[in-house]
Formats: structure tokens, C-alpha cells, sequence
């Protein structure tokens, strides 16, 4: 039942269960739920629905009355990022996770940051799941380790690449079901990255006659993809 207020949990979904602290504060100061409210506990796997036993000043107790398996979407779609600074990094990811992105790839080419810190993923980790919760989606992309551009493959049946300047005038009518983009870094790809990637498969396409920054471009072309996968 959609419109419920949702938590995301990792524990079992089962029985009575006390919710941990972060999850109880954002139920009862975020989504202002009281006792005998209905509410969702997403996991990675599972939805569950119950109804909030009590609210206490610390905690608070939930009674799991129906779980399901989590609806994941029938294709995949893979975007290869190529890492900028770390708000747009963030602000990316979670445009990918509202939008039902199911794989992301941090890139590292020319012109971008060569390396995430450790505790990049930990972040991501914890906006992919409050972007999930947002929109309502029912399953968590994966987001991989870092890999240089070079190690990129056109692996897709539709491999695309949004280019300010070198691509097609135009956007593809066709959006295969499992679908990878690849987009560059502020400053773009380097001559030698294009060519190389559409050499390896990607088509290149420039359906807008501006150029954009890398988030800008992240949200209005992973957007455009995710509507022709509707």
C-alpha cells in the first residue's frame, strides 16, 4: 500500500520489533507517526507492513503483520559516473537512486578526481537508502568500486554516451531493457576517452545544442532513460 510511512531496516522482518534509535527518531520526529499508526520496513530483500505497538521516549515498537518480497524493476540500468567533487558526487547518486537507476559505476577518467575515500561508500550507502524511501522505490542500485575508464565495457545491449559536441543531434528512439550511459566529469571526456569509448560500443549522442554541467547532465539524461525503460 503506497502512502504508508516507511523506514528502511535491516534486521528480520518478523514479530514485534524495536525499532534501532535513527529509525525511531525518523518516525517520530520526521514522519510524526504515533501509536496505531500502519507503516512499511523496507529491507534489501523484503517489504514489510505493520503497525506501531508503542512510541516511547527512546524507542519505539513496531508489529510486522505481512512480508513480500521486494519488487525490483524489470530491467537494468547501469551509469557509469565519472567522479566530480563530492557534493555533486552525492547529489548524483541520489538523483540515480530516486530515478530507479539499478547499477552505479564511479569512474575515473582525465578529467575527473582520482580516487573515492573509503567512506565515500558509507555515505552513498545511507543516501541511496533515504532516496529509495523517498521515492518510493522498493530496491537499493548497487553501487560498485571505482574502476578507471579504460576498464569500461559496452557490456549492454544499449550502450550510450551523452557528448556535448560529438554525438548524434538527436536522442535515441529505441531504449534497450538493459541499458548502460556513461557520464563524464566537469570538463568532459578528453578526444582520446571518446574515441575510445565508441570505438569499444558506446554511441555517442548530443540531443541538446548546449552544454551542460556533469550533474546537470546526470538528472536530465539518466531521466530521459529511465522514461523510454517505462
Amino acid at each position: 500500500m503506497h502512502g504508508l510511512k516507511r523506514i528502511f531496516y535491516s534486521g528480520a522482518l518478523s514479530g514485534v520489533i524495536e525499532l534501532p534509535e535513527d529509525e525511531a527518531r525518523r518516525l517520530k520526529t520526521v514522519l510524526r507517526a504515533q501509536s496505531g499508526d500502519r507503516v512499511e520496513l523496507l529491507s534489501e530483500t523484503s517489504l514489510a507492513e505493520g503497525v506501531i505497538a508503542s512510541v516511547g521516549k527512546k524507542n519505539v515498537l513496531v508489529r510486522v503483520d505481512s512480508v513480500r518480497a521486494a519488487v525490483r524493476p524489470e530491467y537494468d540500468f547501469t551509469v557509469y559516473q565519472c567522479l566530480t567533487k563530492r557534493e555533486y558526487m552525492d547529489r548524483m547518486v541520489e538523483k540515480y537512486a530516486e530515478l530507479g537507476v539499478t547499477r552505479i559505476v564511479p569512474v575515473i577518467s582525465a578529467r575527473s578526481l582520482n580516487s573515492l575515500k573509503d567512506n565515500a561508500f558509507v555515505r552513498f550507502g545511507a543516501i541511496v537508502r533515504d532516496a529509495a524511501l523517498q521515492s518510493e522505490n522498493e530496491f537499493l542500485p548497487e553501487i560498485t568500486e571505482a574502476k578507471n575508464i579504460s576498464e569500461i565495457k559496452a557490456e549492454h545491449e544499449s550502450c550510450l554516451l551523452f557528448h556535448e559536441r560529438a554525438g548524434e543531434k538527436s536522442f535515441p528512439d529505441r531504449i534497450a531493457r538493459n541499458v548502460g550511459i556513461i557520464i563524464g566529469p566537469e570538463g568532459g571526456f578528453t578526444e582520446k576517452e571518446t574515441v575510445m569509448l565508441t570505438e569499444k560500443g558506446f554511441r555517442a549522442y548530443t540531443p541538446l545544442n548546449c552544454v551542460l554541467k556533469a550533474e546537470t547532465a546526470a538528472v536530465l539524461f539518466a531521466g530521459m532513460v529511465r522514461i523510454g525503460l517505462s
